[in-house]
């Protein structure tokens, strides 16, 4: 396990972030899926599976528009 750590966070200085973001994804995918069989409580799960789906979707729009604002802006920034 330290292995596979150590390789996803020596990878980029951005691994864990984009490790954290998936892993919101699909817990919040998963929980959506399965709060169907959960009776009442069925629409307060889904809604908030749905609110870390959008959540870590977010996280990676954020993240990528500052990569290419970074970008786009670098020249200007440099002087």
């Amino acid at each position: 396990m330290k292995i596979v750590l150590g390789v996803l966070l020596n990878e980029s200085r951005h691994s864990a972030y984009h490790l954290v973001s998936v892993v919101l994804f699909l817990l919040g995918f998963f929980v959506a899926l399965t709060a169907t069989d959960l009776g009442p409580f069925a629409p307060l799960l889904v809604s908030c599976g749905i609110y870390l789906v959008a959540g870590s979707l977010l996280l990676q729009a954020l993240f990528w528009l500052r990569v290419g604002l970074r970008k786009v802006l670098s020249p200007w920034l440099a002087t």
